[in-house]
């Protein structure tokens, strides 16, 4: 079973929607969000933007750039299964029937009444096209929500990463894995975890780096790493490591999306909403936080 629903794709050429994005693309570079989507709700911005894309694809560009709006419809599953764990079925719906999913993973998801329940069915659904979806159920009920989490995002990473053809969409995979890869490093040398971080082969930095840090405990070797990666002379503890690796990623795409006839120019545009709405969503936490405080320093 395929992950996304069928979608006629659009018949307009390719150039066209290049122009259009370019346009738009404009217009983010200025004001730091789409207009059609500014003071939205951070994660609804970004859906906005990614399925205004999706929807004006041509069946070329649709199969080429499948594993990018695939990989961010398994975010919708993961959230989905939060709302299910939460029983919030209001906020279960809109994101279902809100997304890209196939029609029958999102039944399968909000037709269930527990969380392992809708896991084995979705194992059921999507394990012979997607073979990291194998085993899930077991994987839930044995490591909980991390290691379904770990299952899905770093299996689909791991099966995606040297299938990918066009340039631009290997090096928009190798990166996230290696991204992946030291923010998971980072997390278990920092809390001082004793098991192993779970890496992923097919990053841009070869996995002996990682297990020699690992071996090691080398926490500066982290920020070694993070500066081969991004081509950032900046200490990452202090300016934030995801922080400066989504923004070494932005470099990246930027420079792959100068050419004006190229996928880049996609991908390029899709990581800038992301990153809007990523930053937007920050300033509503520090706004909600500053609010907080303000309401505890006069005793409200």
């Amino acid at each position: 079973m395929e992950l996304l629903r069928t979608i006629r794709p659009d018949e307009a050429s390719a150039d066209y929607l290049y122009a259009r994005i370019r346009s738009r693309r404009s217009r983010l570079e200025i004001s730091g969000s789409d207009e059609r989507s500014a003071g939205g709700e951070p994660r609804q911005m970004l859906r906005d933007q990614y399925h205004w894309v999706y929807r004006r694809l041509n069946r070329r560009l649709r199969a080429q750039l499948r594993p990018v709006f695939e990989y961010e419809e398994l975010r919708t599953v993961m959230l989905a299964l939060r709302y299910l764990a939460a029983r919030d079925r209001s906020a279960l719906a809109a994101t279902v029937n809100g997304s890209l999913l196939n029609r029958s993973l999102g039944r399968a998801v909000t037709g269930s009444a527990r969380v392992a329940t809708a896991v084995a069915a979705l194992e059921r659904l999507l394990a012979e096209d997607y073979p990291f979806c194998r085993g899930l159920a077991e994987i839930y009920l044995k490591q909980g929500p991390g290691g379904l989490e770990q299952a899905i995002n770093g299996g689909y990473l791991r099966q995606t990463v040297g299938s990918v053809r066009p340039p631009a969409l290997r090096l928009y995979f190798r990166y996230l894995v290696s991204m992946r890869n030291l923010l998971a490093l980072y997390k278990h040398l920092h809390w001082k975890l004793p098991l192993p971080p779970p890496l992923i082969e097919g990053g841009e930095i070869d996995l002996g780096r990682f297990n020699r840090i690992w071996a090691e405990q080398d926490l500066p070797g982290v920020a070694r790493l993070a500066r081969k990666l991004t081509g950032r002379d900046e200490d990452p503890f202090q300016a934030g490591l995801e922080e400066m690796l989504c923004r070494g990623l932005a470099e990246r795409l930027r420079l792959a999306g100068r050419d004006p006839l190229q996928i880049g120019v996609l991908l390029d545009y899709l990581w800038r909403c992301r990153m809007a709405a990523r930053n937007r969503g920050l300033r509503i936490n520090r706004s909600r936080a500053s609010e907080a405080q303000e309401d505890l320093e006069f005793g409200l």
